[in-house]
């Protein structure tokens, strides 16, 4: 299972990449002239030459890959008071709840949902002991003090349990500083049902 894409309401990750192209450039040129620096220096103490290596230029552009990577993975959670992005990421103890046409519950269930973020990607995925799923697209919306994450899914039933592969939607409201989440959800292609779901971060 691999991380896809996901959106963000309200946030420019085409702004945050022209911040990052700007601090390559800075870091590139300030790192010029510091090679430049340390050259005379070499040459003016007689220094080794394998110590010129502090001089060889590094492009914008690699630093520019190597702020990316770093923002992508860890950055954009230190910068969170900035971006106001959640950080959902983790293990949730999830309880659900299948109801009929008439809103009454059928039966209860439970499950582990587990959520890998990164700054571009997101996978959510949940196992019970019937079936698993993951998601295929998902977006995150901001809600007042909550966060909305609505994401489709596919879901697969484990070897002899009398399911059907199925697709599937939820939306979930994030609340309590991102420990706990609530909210809906609804199958349908192979399987037409729809419940409730709440989330508590393990």
């Amino acid at each position: 299972m691999t991380d896809h894409e996901y959106s963000v309401v309200g946030h420019s990750r085409s702004q945050i990449g022209r911040y990052l192209a700007i601090a390559a450039a800075l870091a590139s040129s300030a790192l010029v002239a510091l090679g430049t620096w340390w050259s005379q220096i070499v040459v003016q103490f007689g220094l080794p030459p394998w110590s010129n290596f502090v001089a060889t230029p590094v492009s914008a552009a690699a630093i520019y890959v190597s702020l990316h990577f770093l923002f992508n993975k860890w950055g954009w959670c230190i910068a969170f008071y900035f971006l106001g992005l959640p950080n959902i990421s983790g293990t949730w103890a999830c309880s659900g709840e299948t109801r009929g046409d008439d809103n009454a519950v059928i039966y209860e269930w439970n499950g582990t949902v587990t959520i890998s973020q990164t700054w571009e990607k997101i996978r959510v995925t949940l196992r019970t002991e019937q079936s698993s799923s993951r998601s295929v697209s998902a977006a995150l919306i901001p809600d007042g003090d909550r966060w909305m994450l609505m994401y489709s899914y596919r879901n697969e039933p484990r070897a002899g349990e009398p399911l059907n592969p199925h697709l599937g939607y939820c939306e979930l409201s994030f609340l309590s500083k991102y420990k706990r989440a609530e909210g809906d959800y609804f199958t349908a292609r192979g399987r037409g049902s729809f419940g409730r779901m709440t989330l508590e971060r393990v």
